[in-house]
């Protein structure tokens, strides 16, 4: 089934069901073979991330001066959707994600000089900007707690602190930190005093950067690391928006990003329940008929599918408020919710695939296992982000009181 887009004009529409074709197209040259040897093997799918800068799909939503499609947020969607519906699942369009969250914050916040500099070479495909540097060891999610701080010396920003959990960092060239400009204990209001910096990965790696991976068996070909910044120098001109509201940009940006892990999750579930109806068809245990027939099949199936088509429709309500500039609290909103919905719904539709097919379902050649272990992920490590969305609609939304922090 296509998605809808029934909030979009019906040009538009076509326009991103013809995008969705073509990336369909490009991504069934990667079939099951390549991901399970990059897997197995836990290199980064670098030939897919060339296929995709080739074809300008990793330029999409770079503005049409700088060489860019000039794509709003609904076409990147797309093209994460259609990566995710793929033998790699969500491991495969998280690889290249990342890229869309920063050229979209670089374009809206980066100054003239900057984005001169650098968006005209991302689009053409000679500049990597796949590095997002938020979370720390200690900070976690309370990102007001971070740590790592940017001292001021003339015309640059000396930075000092450490990361964790930094994906894609030896596959980029550019990325995206963020580092206290005032202490945490001085700041005039705890979300106050955060700056975002552009940081050219190619001039920092070994001299001002180290880092060590950190393996993980959820995206096996996707690096991850922690990350030490040593005195790393940035240019001021650097500096993304304001130097003291950097958490007010990675909250709007969060918005953007949860729809987009909204859109990946609804075609990572959609796909492991056509493969898994596509097994049960074929599968007879016992004779005439196949398992597909069993109710015991169909139904945990069925669920999941419907919960899959609930994330889809508030993807496509948080995109368009996203999109049309509603107010933050109704972004916000739909934004987690959308996010919520499709994380669990994809889920448990891994999980009913896995289990539909039985011990071939772990088999790491059906390629299920791998789209529910990048489920496992996107579903929410230990709850916290589910947990967190919830807080957001229990005080946001329902207007009741705060139950945690200071």
């Amino acid at each position: 089934m296509e998605n809808g887009f029934n909030l979009l004009p019906p040009d538009r529409a076509e326009s991103i069901r013809l995008i969705q074709v073509s990336v369909r197209r490009l991504a069934e040259k990667f079939g099951s073979k390549y991901w399970m040897e990059r897997d197995e093997r836990r290199e980064y799918p670098l030939e897919f991330v060339e296929a995709l800068e080739k074809g300008g799909f990793m330029a999409a939503n770079v503005p049409e001066e700088y060489g860019g499609a000039g794509y709003g947020l609904f076409e990147v969607a797309a093209i994460l959707e259609e990566l995710a519906a793929t033998a790699g699942g969500t491991a495969a369009s998280s690889s290249v994600h990342a890229a869309y969250f920063n050229a979209h914050i670089l374009a809206k916040y980066g100054g003239e000089s900057v984005k001169a500099r650098y968006l005209s070479e991302i689009a053409r495909g000679r500049l990597r900007f796949q590095v997002f540097a938020v979370t720390e060891p200690h900070s976690g999610f309370n990102t007001p707690r971070i740590s790592t701080f940017a001292r001021r010396e003339g015309d640059y920003y000396i930075l000092r602190g450490q990361k964790i959990f930094i994906s894609r960092l030896r596959h980029s060239d550019l990325g995206i930190v963020a580092a206290r400009v005032v202490p945490y204990e001085e700041a005039p209001r705890k979300t106050l005093g955060i700056a975002l910096f552009l940081v050219d990965l190619r001039e920092a790696k070994g001299r001002h950067l180290r880092f060590e991976d950190v393996p993980n068996n959820l995206r096996r070909f996707v690096d991850t690391s922690i990350v030490y910044i040593e005195d790393l120098p940035v240019p001021a001109e650097n500096v993304l928006g304001d130097p003291m509201k950097g958490f007010y940009i990675l909250m709007e940006e969060a918005n953007a990003e949860r729809a987009f892990i909204a859109a990946q999750c609804v075609g990572s579930g959609r796909w492991v329940i056509e493969k898994a109806v596509e097994y049960a068809r074929e599968r007879i245990v016992f004779p005439p008929d196949p398992i597909a027939k069993y109710q015991g099949i169909q139904y945990p199936l069925a669920d999941a599918w419907l919960r899959l088509e609930a994330g889809d429709a508030l993807k496509e309500k948080a995109l368009h408020a996203l999109e049309s500039g509603a107010e933050r609290r109704v972004a916000g909103y739909y934004a987690n919710a959308a996010k919520y919905i499709a994380c669990e719904a994809c889920y448990q539709a891994a999980r009913m695939a896995m289990w539909t097919m039985g011990g071939y379902g772990y088999s790491v050649e059906m390629d299920v296992e791998r789209h529910w272990r990048g489920a496992e992920l996107f579903a929410g490590v230990g709850q916290v982000s589910p947990h967190m969305i919830l807080n957001f609609v229990a005080t946001k939304v329902l207007g009741m009181p705060r139950s945690y922090g200071e």
